[in-house]
């Protein structure tokens, strides 16, 4: 059972009517409680559990999500409250699930917030895929080969060598 400890609640405003509560974590960087989940991707909480529960082998317990976190209320109000909580990757490995343009809209707040400056950290930039080299043949050029495969007797040889031009070589 996991306890968290003098967690600080942080509003974050997804659009002008949403706002979700984001709890830092040490080991997840942040994590989500279910109702803010379901409110941001406009869906009830059962549905939230129901997508957990039917894909036992999506969610990994620890890394999309942690049951029964017990979170302190503020010493104003006292007491504490256990709930699942979602952490970034849980968050939007879920939302692959969920199909409506506000999930999309949620989807993309929650990219922007894992790859957005956490805790003053850069997200590392992925690097360039090398270049293809590719032999691209010019319309002049294809014109001038078309032309001299024309001259060839062979019917059966000279539509291999145009569908080899005309489709790259595609079967």
């Amino acid at each position: 059972m996991q306890t968290q400890k003098n967690l600080e609640a942080i509003s974050l405003h997804v659009t002008d009517e949403l706002t979700v509560t984001v709890l830092p974590s040490t080991e997840h960087e942040f994590f989500i409680p279910t109702k803010d989940v379901a409110n941001g991707y406009g869906i009830s909480p059962e549905t939230v559990r129901s997508h957990l529960s039917k894909n036992p082998d999506e969610f990994m317990e620890g890394k999309h999500f942690i049951r029964n976190v017990e979170i302190l209320h503020s010493a104003k109000t006292g007491g504490s409250t256990r709930a699942t909580m979602w952490t970034k990757s849980g968050v939007i490995r879920l939302g692959f699930f969920i199909k409506s343009e506000r999930a999309r809209l949620f989807r993309d707040w929650a990219e922007n917030l894992v790859l957005a400056v956490i805790g003053h950290k850069q997200p590392k930039m992925l690097p360039a895929p090398p270049k293809r080299k590719h032999n691209r043949i010019t319309p002049e050029r294809m014109i001038r080969i078309m032309s001299k495969v024309c001259r060839i007797s062979d019917d059966a040889l000279r539509m291999e060598i145009i569908n080899e031009l005309t489709e790259g070589g595609a079967r």
